[in-house]
């Protein structure tokens, strides 16, 4: 009798975990995202969330990965790199995340790709174009993959732009200005700035930088009007970049040509926030309603969230795609498998299953390479950009000319 009791409860027991493993392999797959939720840079938070969101639903309705939901767990990092590697912390011990997205932010995109690679968690960057992120220094964080171009490239192809401008606005420029912030975007600004110009025979001729969230830049304005270059060149935050142009305005300046490194001159609320006022100024962009690519689902995700795709919520919506193939490919979430899934992992026009690259480019893998005489490692390197501007209210693709037919508006008008 005892025997007998004994084997039933054995017999339970297997069951009870044969019930488990199968519940576990329904459980849905879950996507750990930092970015700022709060604080002065949520806007942009938000947005890049939308594309994750929108990704997400359209996998998930067409029966998930290897037959399980998607599931994102959100993290808010506020734009302080020690949250962030909070936050990193408490998606991966506590909520148990399969993979990551983040941060935006690079400095804060550092942190969390470190505590990722100490867990094993893969992570992908869809934003963060810091170019030391994939350095020599970072070759043993092996677990972090990076989508976007890197500084270095968005750098290039504006100066690139300025260049080829000349053959529309019959004037060339010669003397530029970089408006940036004092953080660590705005000295990559005048890093890849300073690596560049004499290659495409640009003088700089002023370097104006301020602090974070500035509640005045007057002083700033002034100095680029004393200066009189053909073009500045800007990276900014939304309400920084919001108040460079509101203050352009109020000191009467109007510079011939603007370019943005995107940032906070391409969140939505940018020319919600301007009007007319924004007329003119140019961008990087990783992506815009008027490619060919991203077209159809633009009209798709503006018809659900109300504004247009931008590059943050395109490449977002990218890098659900990208762990998707991924996770496919490898068969599991186990962080080893999607890490060698992702370093194998090679998309040409479209993904497997799914859609279109949405992205100016058709090829997206990730690989070691030399920058400029320097090592990186595991980046995109097939990533491009293209410039846009605001012309009536919209952003128009303006550059390389093969891929549009808007021309430039020259000198920006700022009304």
């Amino acid at each position: 009798m005892k025997k007998l009791i004994t084997m039933l409860c054995i017999v339970a027991l297997v069951m009870v975990l044969t019930a488990s493993a199968v519940l576990a392999d329904e459980a849905p797959i879950r996507i750990g995202t930092i970015y700022a939720m709060s604080g002065g840079n949520a806007a942009i938070g938000e947005n890049i969330l939308r594309g994750i969101d929108f990704a997400v639903a359209e996998i998930n309705e067409k029966g998930g990965v290897n037959g399980r939901m998607l599931e994102v767990v959100r993290g808010d990092h506020a734009g302080d790199p020690a949250q962030g590697r909070s936050e990193a912390e408490r998606l991966i011990t506590q909520e148990h995340v399969d993979v990551m997205m983040g941060c935006h932010m690079s400095t804060v995109t550092e942190v969390v790709a470190q505590v990722c690679t100490q867990y094993g968690v893969p992570m992908i960057t869809a934003i963060s174009t810091l170019d030391r992120l994939t350095d020599a220094d970072h070759v043993d964080m092996d677990y972090f993959f990076r989508l976007c171009p890197l500084n270095s490239v968005y750098v290039e192809d504006m100066l690139k732009y300025l260049k080829d401008a000349g053959e529309q606005t019959g004037e060339e420029i010669k003397t530029i200005a970089i408006f940036t912030d004092r953080a660590a975007i705005g000295q990559e600004l005048i890093r890849c700035v300073d690596l560049y110009k004499d290659k495409y025979g640009f003088e700089l001729v002023a370097s104006v930088d301020y602090s974070s969230n500035a509640p005045d830049l007057t002083s700033q304005v002034l100095n680029l009007k004393q200066a009189n270059p053909d073009a500045i060149l800007c990276d900014s935050y939304i309400g920084d970049a919001t108040l460079f142009v509101q203050t352009l305005k109020a000191q009467n300046y109007t510079p011939k040509m603007i370019v943005a490194k995107a940032n906070g001159f391409t969140d939505p609320a940018f020319i919600a926030n301007l009007g007319n006022t924004a007329n003119g100024v140019a961008s990087v962009v990783e992506f815009n309603p008027d490619l060919i690519n991203g077209k159809e689902i633009n009209e798709e995700f503006k018809a659900i969230y109300g504004v247009n795709m931008n590059g943050h919520s395109a490449e977002s919506y990218t890098v659900v795609w990208i762990f998707k193939t991924a996770i496919e490919a490898a068969g599991s979430v186990e962080g080893e498998a999607v890490r060698d899934a992702l370093v194998n992992l090679s998309i040409d026009g479209e993904f497997p299953g799914g859609r279109k690259i949405v992205l100016p480019y058709d090829k997206i893998d990730f690989e070691d390479y030399d920058l400029e005489g320097a090592p990186h490692y595991r980046d995109n390197t097939s990533a491009s950009v293209a410039i846009a501007q605001v012309q009536d209210g919209e952003w128009k693709t303006v550059w390389p000319f093969e891929f549009t037919d808007t021309k430039i508006l020259y000198p920006a008008p700022l009304q």
